[in-house]
């Protein structure tokens, strides 16, 4: 492996910790209902705020994140619910 292809790694991992977070915080957001487009619309604009991204994130992408941080592989442990329209954090109990 070069390091071109190091470095497009490190930085692809960066996005995905970013894009975690930055869904997190959204779907912490108590007073507001999010939909699909919304979150995709919402790490796009806060990536460009952060990293200077341009590029915005596809559907996909956002569609993947939620996926992952719906698996107790990163430690959210399923915590983002997806009811038939919105997502929004579970609530936590006891």
């Amino acid at each position: 492996m070069d390091s071109l292809d190091c470095k497009y790694k490190h930085a692809s991992k960066q996005n995905a910790l970013l894009r975690y977070k930055i869904i997190d915080r959204s779907l912490r957001n108590r007073y507001r209902r999010w939909t699909i487009e919304d979150l995709v619309d919402e790490v796009s604009d806060a990536l460009y705020d952060m990293e200077g991204i341009r590029k915005g994130i596809s559907l996909r992408t956002v569609q993947n994140d939620i996926q992952i941080m719906r698996s107790d592989k990163l430690g959210y442990n399923g915590s983002v619910r997806k009811p038939s329209w919105r997502y929004s954090a579970k609530e936590k109990h006891g």
